[in-house]
């Protein structure tokens, strides 16, 4: 959790007055008093949402009290380690609503390689209100374990199109060098996230829609 000194720093970061920050958390300006002068233990849930405030605005937290401006909101998410923390940005990011589209990446190299982890990130993503998800899966894939996705089968002459993942305005471009060395490189850009979901769109229109308990073939 970050701590009050941090807040204070990122608040002058940012340039946000006490009624922004509060506003934007939805809590009281007195309460935020009290937490940014210690003079009261916050709640978890309060933090997080402090926390979840700064970060969507590019603050980014150190270790100990440190912090620092986001010179270019691209990261890395390597390994299985790094492939649970996507996922948890996937949630901060969606946690109150919006968009995910996944282009022809295989379920089965997606949240099962977080094992339990992947599957409890199912499970609060359903709980998810106002979420819109579509996923262009391979033709033939029947491994469909989200159920807030609409699934579709690819047409087989956007098949050669590059994988892509875009929740929000993020877009994630997959780097899988063996089944043990992959990496998310995850790029925050409102216009490339619009072009991608546009050229998403226009496969989406041909692809076709998969039946639960359809298999390939049938």
């Amino acid at each position: 959790m970050i701590s009050s000194r941090q807040i204070r720093a990122a608040r002058g970061l940012l340039e946000w007055s006490g009624d922004d920050l509060a506003d934007k958390v939805g809590i009281t300006r007195a309460t935020l008093s009290k937490i940014e002068s210690e003079l009261s233990q916050p709640q978890e849930g309060t933090l997080a949402r402090i926390e979840d405030a700064f970060i969507k605005h590019g603050i980014e937290f150190l270790e100990g009290d440190g912090l620092r401006l986001r010179q270019q909101d691209i990261r890395v998410f390597s390994g299985k380690d790094g492939y649970r923390q996507f996922l948890d940005h996937i949630y901060v990011t969606l946690k109150n609503g919006g968009r995910i589209r996944q282009f022809f990446l295989n379920e089965k190299s997606g949240p099962s390689f977080a094992d339990e982890y992947g599957r409890a990130h199912i499970s609060r993503m359903a709980l998810i209100e106002e979420l819109d998800a579509k996923v262009l899966s391979p033709d033939g894939d029947i491994e469909l374990p989200a159920p807030y996705v609409t699934y579709r089968w690819i047409n087989k002459e956007d098949s050669d199109i590059v994988p892509f993942y875009v929740y929000g305005d993020y877009v994630v471009l997959p780097m899988y060098e063996t089944s043990h060395k992959r990496e998310w490189v995850s790029i925050n850009s409102k216009l490339m996230a619009e072009r991608f979901c546009k050229q998403f769109d226009k496969c989406w229109a041909r692809a076709m829609p998969i039946k639960k308990g359809k298999s390939k073939g049938a």
